[in-house]
């Protein structure tokens, strides 16, 4: 049998062993502490971005709804002078009624805070209705937007030449003359996500959309320029 030393042996770990076996803990802690942290930090930027997404789809849908119940009557302009980048201006309405009254709208962009104000109409018919000056209903839609990298605006306007949209964008603010030919109007967001934890750009959310202002699509054979509600 393997004889026990005796009770005054005094044999053991060293200080110096004891202290690399700390170091060599702290580090495997503090590897294990960054992998938890910058998963963490993923799992919240994704969640951020999804409310982000899910903020600014449910507003730009609203928009483009909006947007496709434009033609109230033939051959009416939807989108009126002076909309810009930051300012969409125009009439909409649902309803069961052939020519139904439409609702004036301006949908706009200040201080990143995306607001839309609903003006009445007071008088006058197709096309030429006349619209309260005062709002009866102002609402925020969405805070904490602005346009997408690279772009001075949200909201973009196009003809259509020969049955396609234009390349390029008509010149904004809209003059009259070009507000009686968009037929095509997009809507580009940059939503930065209400959750304050995650402070990452890469938890913005850029969404895109557009809506056509036609009854029936237009025919490659049709004017040079077509027309929107026709």
């Amino acid at each position: 049998m393997k004889r026990l030393p005796p009770m005054s042996d005094e044999r053991g770990t060293t200080l110096t062993e004891l202290m690399v076996g700390v170091a060599a803990g702290m580090v495997v802690i503090s590897a294990l502490s960054m992998v938890i942290i910058s998963t963490m930090h993923g799992t919240a930027r994704v969640s951020a971005r999804v409310e982000a997404t899910q903020q600014g789809r449910i507003v730009i849908t609203r928009v483009m709804e909006q947007l496709h119940s434009a033609c109230v009557a033939p051959e009416v302009t939807p989108v009126k002078e002076n909309s810009s980048d930051t300012l969409l201006r125009f009439v909409h309405q649902t309803g069961s009624g052939v020519s139904p009254t439409p609702i004036f709208s301006e949908i706009s962009l200040s201080g990143g805070t995306l607001t839309q104000a609903d003006f009445a109409a007071t008088g006058g018919v197709a096309p030429e209705w006349t619209f309260a000056t005062t709002p009866y209903a102002t609402r925020q839609l969405l805070a904490d937007v602005a346009p997408i990298p690279g772009a001075t605006g949200i909201f973009s306007y196009y003809a259509y030449i020969n049955g396609t949209p234009a390349s390029a964008p008509l010149a904004v603010p809209l003059s009259s003359a070009d507000a009686g030919r968009t037929i095509l109007v997009r809507a580009a967001l940059n939503v930065t996500p209400r959750e304050t934890v995650v402070n990452d750009s890469g938890a913005d959310a850029s969404i895109q959309d557009s809506a056509s202002l036609r009854l029936t699509p237009p025919s490659f054979n049709e004017k040079v320029v077509s027309l929107p509600c026709r």
